[in-house]
């Protein structure tokens, strides 16, 4: 039980650190930080911010799970987290003054979403190896 634990807080826990991360970087003002001065495409943050949503919550499903159904984990994880970006859109556009609700974040982070997705279908095969290799398979009795 303890290995189960351990094993699956080493993906959960990234997982989770980098989703509470997203949340605060989107409820605060950057104006004055030095994020707002990258020079870098708000849009191709976001793609990039909403990959690694995606990716880590995607590893987390692989490896922490039986590999049967999926296809349809990685559908729901893609879903929730692009049901995350619109819902943190919603409280930009309702908690603060200095941000709005910008449609085109939310495709920006949707592209993210499913490139995440798009490779780790691609990878599937390797990631469902490595699983193996390395005795990831946390749900063995």
């Amino acid at each position: 039980m303890l290995r189960l634990l351990k094993g699956k807080l080493l993906f959960l826990i990234p997982a989770l650190v980098y989703t509470g991360l997203i949340l605060y970087l989107s409820l605060i003002n950057l104006s004055d930080t030095p994020v707002s001065k990258l020079g870098v495409s708000d849009k191709l943050m976001h793609s990039g911010a909403y990959f690694g949503l995606g990716l880590l919550w995607m590893l987390y499903g692989i490896f922490s799970f039986r590999e049967e159904y999926l296809f349809r984990r990685i559908v729901v994880i893609s879903a929730a987290s692009v049901a995350f970006g619109i819902f943190i859109e919603v409280l930009q556009d309702t908690l603060t003054t200095y941000r709005q609700l910008d449609l085109y974040d939310v495709l920006a982070n949707t592209i993210g979403v499913l490139a995440a997705a798009l490779l780790v279908w691609i990878l599937k095969n390797y990631l469902l190896s490595l699983k193996a290799k390395f005795n990831l398979d946390l749900m063995k009795k």
